[in-house]
């Protein structure tokens, strides 16, 4: 099974980079991906954000999302994504900026190899243009998860390229993520996440120069009957605070995710 399932994820994959010129990402940008989340036979209405603190005064950039998902099969999670931001800075607007669809493909079943694996890909369409216009984005990576007691590590790795006629910069770039948690109580449990954009393969800046944020983070799941919402369905949240680990990074983050899963 293990060997079909990966053919045909390298089939889809082989897909989406023919259609790349014509394809429709707009996450926030701090969040883990899992590798064994495929929320098959649920509905999932998500809302993630994180607001930074600039270095030097003023406000730092925002950014939020709402997404609507599902598990399309036992093994592929798809995900339609809208996006708005705030450039760093006084005075800056905001506004919806992508349209998203984003896919994560389950690589093994969980628990029956050393290490939970899934591949996520992820093609984001500016709405923007002229003077306030972005990029499209394509990205694509790997979701790598670990039981070891009572803790559950997971990594990402991601690589992204820009595309279209308001790119600013080409080739790929790395970035990279990191989850430790201790599964204490469903409803609270404690986490440290460290995010990373190391640059270029082969051209990466000093660390110094890198962006760089670590910091806790509070998660949980409840049931929704106790908040009069009906006995099906779980509320899952996150929230954390990051700390700027280098010169070029934000002093700071905030950032949460907000999930409404319904069964059907």
């Amino acid at each position: 099974m293990r060997v079909s399932r990966v053919h045909i994820v390298g089939t889809a994959l082989l897909a989406a980079g023919i259609a790349l010129p014509m394809a429709p990402r707009a996450r926030a940008d701090y969040g883990i991906v899992s590798p064994d989340a495929i929320d098959f036979g649920k509905l999932l209405i998500q809302h993630d954000g994180d607001v930074e603190v600039a270095r030097r005064g003023g406000s730092g950039a925002r950014d939020y999302t709402v997404s609507v998902g599902t598990g399309v099969t036992r093994w592929w999670d798809a995900v339609i994504e809208l996006a708005t931001a705030h450039a760093p800075g006084d005075g800056q607007p905001s506004g919806l900026t992508q349209a998203v669809l984003t896919s994560t493909f389950e690589l093994t079943e969980p628990g029956e190899a050393f290490v939970d694996a899934a591949l996520y890909v992820e093609y984001g369409q500016t709405v923007t243009r002229n003077k306030g216009g972005g990029a499209n984005e394509f990205t694509f990576g790997t979701a790598i998860g670990k039981d070891i007691g009572q803790t559950t590590h997971t990594i990402n790795l991601f690589f992204t390229r820009l595309l279209g006629p308001d790119q600013t910069a080409t080739g790929l770039n790395v970035s990279y993520a990191w989850q430790s948690r201790w599964n204490v109580w469903e409803p609270l449990s404690p986490a440290l996440e460290i995010y990373g954009d190391a640059g270029k393969p082969g051209q990466m800046p000093g660390l110094s120069r890198q962006q760089l944020l670590v910091g806790p983070v509070a998660l949980g799941s409840i049931g929704v009957e106790p908040l009069g919402l009906g006995p099906a369905g779980r509320l899952r949240y996150e929230i954390g605070w990051l700390f700027g680990a280098t010169p070029a990074t934000a002093a700071g983050a905030l950032r949460w995710h907000l999930e409404l899963e319904i069964p059907f």
